[in-house]
């Protein structure tokens, strides 16, 4: 019994710092594991939608055309 009581202090002063030490361990492990599923997620999208990326798609924002021009309400003959 006088093991425990000697040590003691020290096991209460050590406890709090390896409390968040196995919470900061467990915050950066998940963070890490969402990372990966997050990317696997993105590369399997990638394979299925390759043809967009090989420049066979639609373009995002349409070219101006010359009734685009007209639609502003400005005049170009001035």
């Amino acid at each position: 019994m006088e093991f425990v009581v000697d040590y003691w202090p020290y096991a209460a002063a050590l406890l709090p710092t390896l409390g968040v030490a196995f919470l900061f361990y467990w915050i950066i492990r998940y963070m890490i594991e969402a990372d990966r599923s997050e990317r696997k997620a993105i590369a399997r999208w990638n394979q299925e939608h390759g043809d967009d990326l090989k420049g066979n798609r639609h373009p995002v924002i349409p070219t101006r055309t010359s009734a685009d021009d007209d639609s502003l309400g400005e005049s170009r003959d001035s």
